[in-house]
């Protein structure tokens, strides 16, 4: 595995000033259609407001994340392990990538798939179909009626597991396609919901681990793997085991994702977020590079890629916990090369570092309005909230840095 000098971000939160939002309102005028079966991203009504929580929702929510998720002048993200995220936006609780991180070891991250069900997600958001990103994502949608938004080879997965529980509760899909369908860099402005700005999806490429780029200046990620979380925490469930190795060939297995790999930017009031849970190569005057940063550049109005004039304050990144032996190394394997890395940088970004198991479902709390803050304050023991407008970034380690900044507007 390579860690590039020149990194790029697959998991990044931009908070901006001076950004546009109100064609949020307009949508809230017209009537409400329903979406159902498999549905093209220019045929997708969007999703209702929030609903009000039953008592039950309500209640496992408090217990796995201690929120409800409510609070539209916040957004709030629970990491999960891997790239999954627990996300509450705008009011409404959504899932970035579903997984519960099992195989080898189980229980080592501290929210179960059942847990995703019992939070009654509105919709959930695929990166990609690997089994490490979505192999959950077809057992809570069929169970919670949430939409899921992904490729299509995902959809299918989807659609199959529902047909063989015969109390599955239907659910919309907005197909995005496939890998093969879609250039890179093709754009789908969505809104999803209603009360809630176009969410734009973009076609972006997967990580791969290229040996080349020693060539080019690129820094081999040599490690010492952590073990001891799959021995303390070895799986002995035999169904378990015989469930994920299913999964292991799920939208290419290895390979390049069927379905394709999709980057998601989000706005809420003056708060920006672009994730994405996979980046590949994006080498300089190639084509399907140059037509993803593009892509990126077109976002409204608060994203600059210039690595050179980046104001990036935050970079968290993910993907890098003890999720499988040797390739997951655990978050102290990474670490050192991570900061020399971002070091390398003309303004390298802050650098919180996210660590297993600590930091699993540990709260990081964004106040959506409020442009005068500059810094970050510890609330607590279990949270971190930024009072203003500082730009934040997080990624994988087998990315490379894309970077943001507040608009200039």
């Amino acid at each position: 595995m390579l860690l590039r000098q020149t990194m790029i971000i697959a998991l990044s939160l931009i908070i901006a000033t001076g950004c546009n939002t109100d064609d949020a309102d307009s949508s809230q005028r017209q009537p409400l259609m329903r979406n159902a079966g498999d549905v093209a991203p220019a045929d997708w009504q969007p999703l209702p407001s929030a609903p009000a929580l039953d008592a039950e929702t309500r209640a496992a929510r408090l217990r796995i994340l201690g929120d409800t998720g409510e609070d539209p002048s916040r957004v709030k993200l629970w990491w999960a392990g891997v790239s999954t995220f627990i996300v509450a936006i705008g009011g409404h609780l959504v899932l970035l990538d579903a997984w519960e991180v099992v195989g080898v070891h189980k229980g080592y991250v501290p929210v179960s798939r059942d847990d995703l069900v019992a939070l009654k997600p509105e919709a959930i958001f695929i990166g990609h179909g690997h089994f490490d990103h979505a192999a959950d994502a077809r057992y809570v949608a069929s169970r919670t009626g949430a939409a899921l938004v992904a490729g299509s080879s995902v959809c299918d997965a989807a659609r199959a597991d529902a047909a063989a529980n015969p109390s599955a509760r239907p659910f919309a899909c907005l197909d995005l396609g496939t890998d093969a369908g879609n250039p890179a860099g093709t754009v789908f402005p969505v809104r999803v919901f209603r009360d809630l700005a176009d969410i734009q999806i973009i076609k972006h490429s997967h990580s791969a681990a290229d040996p080349a780029s020693l060539l080019q200046g690129g820094m081999p990620l040599a490690y010492t793997p952590e073990l001891i979380p799959f021995l303390l925490s070895l799986n002995t469930d035999v169904s378990e085991t015989l469930s994920f190795l299913l999964t292991l060939p799920d939208d290419g297995g290895v390979g390049q994702p069927e379905g394709g790999t999709w980057a998601y930017h989000f706005r809420v009031g003056r708060f920006f977020l672009l994730w994405n849970d996979s980046t590949g190569e994006m080498p300089e005057n190639d084509p399907q590079a140059d037509a993803i940063r593009d892509a990126i550049r077109s976002l409204p109005e608060c994203v600059d890629v210039h690595v050179e004039a980046a104001r990036s304050t935050l970079f968290i990144p993910n993907h890098h916990d003890a999720w499988f032996p040797v390739i997951g190394g655990g978050a102290a394997a990474y670490e050192t090369q991570w900061r020399a890395a971002l070091n390398t940088l003309p303004q390298p970004p802050q650098l919180d570092y996210v660590r297993d198991p600590e930091d699993y479902l540990k709260v990081r709390s964004f106040t959506v309005n409020d442009p005068s803050g500059r810094g970050r304050e510890r609330a607590g023991n279990d949270s971190w909230h930024w009072p203003g407008t500082p730009p934040t970034a997080i990624s994988d380690p087998l990315s490379r840095l894309v970077t943001a900044r507040p608009s200039r507007a």
